[in-house]
């Protein structure tokens, strides 16, 4: 183990200046999450506003247009109805969502409390093209037989590609389980009919599956 390696793993100290040492990076980036929190919380300067029902959320337009290509576009615009109130209205998501969603991008950080949550974060994610918040989102869920169908229609309606194609490997690994016609989770005929672009990415996984097989052998 190299010194750097040990001095960052042992320090503590806020004032290091051990070379290699990276905890005054670390402690600056939580003291600056903690600011832009509070900057958050307590309203200061904010010059736009995110809507919900009754919930309002003061909100930073430069934090905002940092984090997103999307909202970056919408502010430079002049003529729209979000420029011209100041206010961006999205009832059809959860508050608590919106809030995590929000969180995100003042602080970096996201925790997920179920996976409700994390699907609108994920289509959050993908509407106002946050990329790595959609990773964390996609990272969040387990598979089973029971959700996979479901995750493979999300994640394909969201491009969320690492959820797609881990799904799609899971579907391809326990087909059996999922669309036998006596303990199966899933109607084959059913889902062919409904989402034949997915049955085709399916057999085009299977055969990359098999290919790999066939080249370890």
């Amino acid at each position: 183990m190299s010194l750097s390696t040990t001095s960052y793993k042992l320090c503590r100290r806020p004032n290091c200046r051990q070379s290699g040492c990276t905890c005054s990076q670390t402690l600056l980036t939580r003291s600056l999450n903690r600011d832009l929190l509070s900057l958050k919380s307590k309203s200061y300067f904010s010059d736009f506003i995110i809507q919900i029902d009754e919930c309002i959320y003061p909100v930073h337009r430069c934090i905002l247009a940092a984090r997103s290509n999307v909202f970056l576009t919408m502010f430079q615009q002049r003529d729209t109805i979000e420029m011209t109130s100041s206010i961006l209205i999205l009832n059809n998501y959860n508050s608590s969502s919106i809030d995590l969603f929000l969180q995100y991008f003042y602080s970096d950080t996201c925790i997920f409390t179920d996976e409700k949550q994390a699907e609108e974060i994920l289509e959050l994610a993908d509407k106002y093209n946050v990329e790595s918040l959609k990773i964390l989102a996609e990272d969040y869920f387990i598979l089973n037989k029971d959700n996979c169908i479901q995750l493979l229609i999300l994640a394909d309606r969201h491009t969320a590609t690492r959820l797609k194609d881990s799904t799609l490997k899971f579907i391809n690994n326990n087909l059996g389980q999922i669309f036998s016609s006596e303990t199966g989770t899933a109607d084959w005929k059913t889902f062919r009919q409904t989402y034949p672009n997915l049955v085709a990415d399916l057999y085009e996984k299977s055969i990359n599956l098999y290919s790999i097989l066939l080249v370890k052998k």
